[in-house]
């Protein structure tokens, strides 16, 4: 694991979409840990925290060539290259403000679809996050996970309530992830506001940026992403009570 956090240009884009699930993981386990989402049985706080991981993920649904078009052949290739071609391209629709807001509405929306009384695109929604977060873990993923998450779900009625803000949160940590490194993203999309000076801040092309992580996949992203790894896993020993957390 180490050595995979700790590589350099050829993993570049895998360095970013790692460093988005831990980023999104750590979040929801920081708002479980303060009390702000009001979970405590383990096994709900572990596949809601997988999810969010997962979702973490979701933005990048407009690269076809991705991780995420990988995460459930051949569907999920199918449905990024249709996104892509929506959202005018990589880093543009889905990571803007109305890519946050159709991601929220979507997840506050899915517990609505009900068929004999069970909410299945929560669940579809959740089982496929689950599934990407294995896989971006380089654990058995694909439809292998994305099933056996589904099946927890069903079976367990308490994560369901939760669904929507594992979705939402996931999704927002991702876009000011890329919010936070060299490129950037156009916020503004689909206007594109072109800097009259261009800088760092603020770039010819549109995008916004607080380059605070630098290039993907430069030291300090890497830094970022042992830290946060670090945190997940303290919070989970801390769950074995072994030290109150």
């Amino acid at each position: 694991m180490l050595s995979f956090i700790f590589a350099f240009d050829e993993s570049e884009i895998k360095m970013m979409g790692y460093t988005h699930s831990l980023s999104a993981a750590a979040t929801w386990l920081a708002l479980v840990h303060h009390g702000v989402v009001p979970i405590t049985d383990h096994p709900t706080i572990f596949v809601t925290t997988l999810a969010c991981a997962g979702a973490g993920m979701l933005p990048d649904i407009d690269h076809r060539n991705g991780t995420i078009a990988r995460s459930i052949p051949p569907l999920s290739g199918w449905i990024c290259a249709v996104v892509q071609r929506l959202s005018g391209g990589h880093r543009q629709g889905t990571h803007s403000f109305i890519g946050v807001g159709i991601f929220w509405a979507l997840a506050l929306s899915s517990p609505h679809y009900l068929w004999w009384g069970v909410p299945w695109l929560s669940i579809i929604l959740v089982a496929y996050a689950g599934g990407l977060a294995l896989r971006t873990f380089g654990a058995p993923g694909g439809w292998l996970g994305a099933v056996a998450v589904a099946s927890f779900t069903y079976y367990s009625s308490q994560p369901i309530e939760f669904f929507p803000l594992v979705i939402g949160v996931g999704s927002s940590v991702h876009i000011l992830g890329d919010a936070l490194t060299r490129r950037g993203v156009n916020l503004l999309w689909p206007l594109t506001i072109k800097a009259p000076i261009s800088s760092i801040f603020w770039k010819k092309s549109g995008n916004m940026a607080l380059p605070i992580l630098g290039a993907s996949g430069s030291r300090r992203e890497q830094f970022l992403a042992v830290a946060l790894m670090l945190y997940i896993v303290w919070v989970f020993i801390s769950l074995s009570g072994f030290f109150e957390w």
